[in-house]
């Protein structure tokens, strides 16, 4: 069965994980002045724990430049950390979920980070390197096929001939992998 076979998610579970979620991100902001039922019932109406306690774009960014820089020394535990808290806090700023994906990644737990990379293509599908990491992870766990699929959707975001060439050289490197495998 592929990773990205998510035939098997359900409403049902995506709000259950939603209900599991909220409320432990509604505690960790508790000393700000809303009632967890007040958050609630904004978040049903569809606003963001970032809107609803006003938490700026400035903010998000100073949190996120800290967490990419512990990705870059190492400490990915520390970064994923943060990567969470951004994606409670503005799930749909894909630059966080591909941080987050990112450190799963790195840690090995290719599972999640397949799904992570699937669901910032679903909110930034232009961005090839959504395709790359995905390819690798794919690579990673021997789905060759999807992997070679994966690749070839980062190329088909490459057209500018000078802009990006090394990650155009590597995909097309990678996919040769990924063929490799395959015949």
């Amino acid at each position: 069965m592929s990773l990205l076979n998510m035939s098997n998610v359900t409403p049902e579970m995506i709000t259950s994980v939603v209900n599991e979620v909220a409320p432990q991100a509604i505690k960790q902001l508790a000393g700000i002045d809303k009632s967890a039922d007040d958050c609630m019932e904004l978040m049903q109406k569809g606003f963001t724990l970032a809107e609803i306690y006003g938490i700026t774009e400035d903010e998000l960014g100073a949190v996120y430049e800290m967490a990419r820089r512990d990705i870059a020394v190492g400490q990915v535990e520390k970064a994923k950390a943060l990567f969470i808290m951004l994606v409670q806090i503005s799930p749909m700023e894909p630059h966080f979920t591909y941080g987050l994906a990112t450190a799963y990644q790195i840690e090995g737990d290719v599972r999640m980070a397949v799904r992570l990379y699937s669901y910032f293509l679903a909110m930034d599908a232009t961005n090839p390197q959504g395709y790359l990491r995905l390819g690798e992870c794919l690579l990673a766990s021997g789905e060759y096929k999807e992997a070679r699929d994966a690749f070839q959707g980062a190329l088909n975001m490459f057209t500018d001939p000078v802009k990006n060439y090394d990650d155009r050289e590597y995909a097309k490197t990678m996919m040769a992998s990924a063929r490799e495998h395959i015949s």
